[in-house]
């Protein structure tokens, strides 16, 4: 009797606590009668896409495919990754690039940067603060050295001369004139008298010794006989 009672309460709680449990969960639960299934899925940053490269100009310009985190909602950045392939490889060149909404992008890597060097490129998407994955690497380019630069003398700039400002002449300093002396003036000769018919004879004698002397007697020789016509 005793045991058969044990049961009897112990089936009485069970019951009565089956059934309150019961109503507890109507209480805050209300289960459809058919079963449903709910998927829920999250947006996922896709793969980047391989670009490809081609070399114009001893620059490198790197173009891919536009990527979408969602249908209609493309992504907003992309990280472009140069990786040198020489034999002591330099520091990768990293270019955070807006995207542009359009089909494909593109981005250009300057002969600066590249020349003298091999390299392959990947594309890694960006949307807001999520990335997606690295894109497998492009096609590797051998880029030649630079060109020297050709130094060209710049044209001297011109200076306009400032304007020459006019200046007094000096003044001169007079040599005096010695004191006395006056210019020398000078008269023409005055031409020679013309010739007339008093001038072919003789000139007048003007002294004594110029006029001819007077005609004398003969004097008697020294015979003693005198010229004839005097008287003795």
């Amino acid at each position: 009797m005793r045991r058969l009672s044990r049961y009897l309460i112990v089936g009485t709680v069970l019951a009565t606590a089956g059934v309150a449990g019961t109503y507890v969960a109507y209480a805050d639960w209300t289960l459809p009668a058919t079963s449903m299934t709910v998927a829920l899925s999250a947006a996922a940053m896709p793969k980047g896409t391989k670009p490809s490269v081609a070399e114009q100009s001893h620059t490198a310009v790197v173009s891919w495919s536009a990527q979408e985190i969602a249908a209609g909602v493309k992504m907003d950045h992309y990280l472009v990754t140069a990786h040198n392939q020489d034999e002591r490889p330099k520091p990768a060149i990293v270019k955070e690039v807006a995207a542009t909404g359009n089909v494909s992008e593109s981005v250009i890597f300057s002969a600066a940067e590249v020349s003298g060097s091999k390299w392959r490129w990947t594309v890694t998407p960006r949307f807001a603060s999520w990335t997606g994955a690295e894109s497998g690497l492009s096609k590797a380019i051998k880029f030649d050295p630079a060109p020297a630069a050709v130094l060209v003398e710049a044209p001297a700039s011109k200076v306009a001369a400032p304007a020459a400002v006019p200046t007094a002449p000096a003044p001169t300093a007079e040599s005096p004139s010695k004191p006395g002396a006056e210019p020398v003036t000078t008269t023409p000769a005055p031409p020679p008298p013309e010739k007339t018919e008093d001038d072919t004879a003789p000139p007048p004698a003007s002294s004594p010794a110029e006029a001819k002397p007077a005609t004398t007697a003969a004097e008697p020789s020294a015979s003693g006989s005198a010229d004839e016509g005097i008287p003795e």
